[in-house]
Order: C-alpha cells, then structure tokens, then sequence
C-alpha cells in the first residue's frame, strides 16, 4: 500500500503565478483640428466670384479651371488658415476643368465647397471628374441649342415686326433666368453635398436631356412658317368643261400644296437644310451658302419668292 507524499514543513503552499508583461498604452494621437464653420457670406462671395468671371479666363490648356478656383479661393481660405494647407487646396483646384456654365458648373462648385468643408478633398475631385462630363452635355443642349434658340428666336420675330421690346424680351430673359438658375444649383448642390453624384445618377440626366430635347425641338418646329418664308409663285393651265364649255383654267401650285399641308415648303427646306448637316456633318456656313443660293436662283427663274404677289385690284 503506497504511503502519500510527506508534507513540507509550513504547511501547503502555492507556487507562484507565472510573470507576465503588462500591455504597454501608446499616447494617443492629437485629433486633426476640426475645419472652420463656413457662414453664409462666404458661399455668396464664393458665388458672385463665379458669376461675374467664371469665363474670363477660359483657356484651351486647362480651360475653366482659373475660373473655378478664383471661385473656390475666399471659402478655401477661409478653411485652410494654414498657408501650406491653403495653397495644396488651391492646386487642387486647378485642374483641368470645362463644363456648361450656365447648368453644371454652379452644381459642382457648391457640391465641392461642401466636401472641402466636410474634411474630404479627395470626394470634391472625384466629383468634379465624374459630373463635368455629363452636365456638359445636358446643359449644353438645354442652354444653347434649345432655351437661347426659342427665346432668341422670339426675339428676332419681335424685332423684325419693328417691336423695339424684342431685344428687351431677350435680354430680360437670359438676365433673369441665368441668374436664379445659378443662384439655385449653387446653394442646392452646397446642401447636397456628397449625395450630389446619388441624385443626379440612376439615368436623371438622360431623362432630363431628353425630355428638353423634344419640348426644345417642338417649340422650333412652330417656328418654322415665321421664321421661313417660302411660297412658290408657279402655276400651271387645265382645261375643263363647264357646261358643255372648254374652259381653260389657271391653277396656283401653292394653293394646292396649302391644301394638302399647310407651309410645306419652309418645312421641307427646313428638313432639307437639318439632312445636309446630319447626312454630310455639313459646315453651317455651307448650308446657308446652300440655302443663299438656291433662294438667288429661284426668284430668278420666276419658281420662288418669300410671299405670294397681291392681287391685281
């Protein structure tokens, strides 16, 4: 029978816990100071500043870019009172930049401000690569080829009426629409911030585009017989019989052609014209060289002319 162990003098006692390090608590880091509050005056002068000059510095090496950062420069200031800081930010903002300035621009400048305010300048690029592009498109074909053709042609029918408030109407309705148009996208955007590209995206601007595309090309195609005057003054000799009578009748061409469409004549130019510069990628000059032309030759051989003679009285 196995006898126990003998127990030490002192009683049982336990033996020590083993040695183990403790963790070592690295200082924390200083925070990143926080950036300065923008107030409402800085958005404004950062918004009249691209009013008034965005496009005065246009160049074909970087464009608009001097204009967006003239733009930028009281709120980057403002941001960065560091002088270093102050300086990287600007050169991040003068960068190849070109877009509509009318719809587009105003967008992306508010939309930067804010991500430049938020601490995230590498967003405030991205954005402005990904929107130039797009918005270009849309407010070139909302601005140029559509809104500025209705209300100039509006005004140039007012004023070849001798109505003295036609360049009035066109002046008033450039001033006044641009400005608001502006003064909204800026400070919208500025809200939006990073959410920007989000609202924008999910096929927006070619919903947009193309629903102002087709409001744009009706409101001109109703312009089409003001605009253009061209009746043809040709006619051709029938004879008929009128009670047991050989009758020899004139008969107009244009009376028969408004018969069956009215103004058909300008709305053919008119196509024909459009299928020289889409068929050909025609030089506009040429087409009105073209249309020149053609209107000489026929008034002269007696086809053409802009109105149909008055009646002998």
């Amino acid at each position: 029978m196995a006898s126990n162990p003998p127990i030490p003098a002192g009683g049982l006692t336990a033996s020590p816990a083993p040695l183990t390090a403790s963790p070592v608590v690295a200082p924390a880091s200083p925070a990143a100071p926080a950036l300065p509050r923008l107030e409402r005056s800085d958005l404004r002068a950062a918004f009249w500043r691209y009013f008034w000059s965005f496009q005065i510095s246009w160049n074909y090496e970087r464009m608009q870019a001097l204009g967006f950062a003239y733009a930028m420069e009281p709120v980057l200031r403002k941001l960065f009172p560091n002088s270093e800081d102050y300086e990287a930010a600007l050169k991040r903002h003068l960068v190849f930049f070109n877009t509509n300035p009318v719809i587009g621009a105003p967008l992306i400048i508010g939309s930067a401000i804010a991500m430049e305010e938020a601490g995230a300048p590498a967003s405030a690029e991205g954005v402005k690569v990904a929107l130039m592009g797009p918005l270009a498109g849309v407010g070139d074909t909302i601005v140029w080829a559509l809104y500025n053709s209705i209300i100039f042609t509006i005004g140039a029918s007012m004023a070849l009426s001798q109505n003295i408030l036609g360049p009035i109407f066109v002046i008033v309705m450039v001033a006044v629409p641009y400005t608001l148009v502006r003064w909204w996208q800026f400070f919208w955007a500025y809200e939006q911030g990073k959410a920007l590209a989000t609202s924008l995206g999910s096929g927006a601007l070619e919903r947009v585009t193309e629903g102002a595309t087709i409001l744009g090309l009706i409101v001109i195609g109703g312009f089409i017989p003001s605009i253009v005057h061209l009746v043809t003054v040709a006619d051709y000799k029938q004879d008929v019989t009128v009670a047991g009578k050989t009758v020899t009748q004139t008969v107009a061409v244009q009376q028969q052609l408004d018969t069956i469409l009215p103004f058909m004549l300008p709305i053919i130019l008119t196509g024909f014209v459009y299928w020289l510069l889409k068929r050909y990628n025609l030089n506009p000059l040429w087409a009105i060289a073209i249309v020149f032309v053609f209107g000489i030759l026929g008034g002269w051989l007696g086809w053409f002319a802009p109105t149909l003679p008055a009646p002998p009285v």
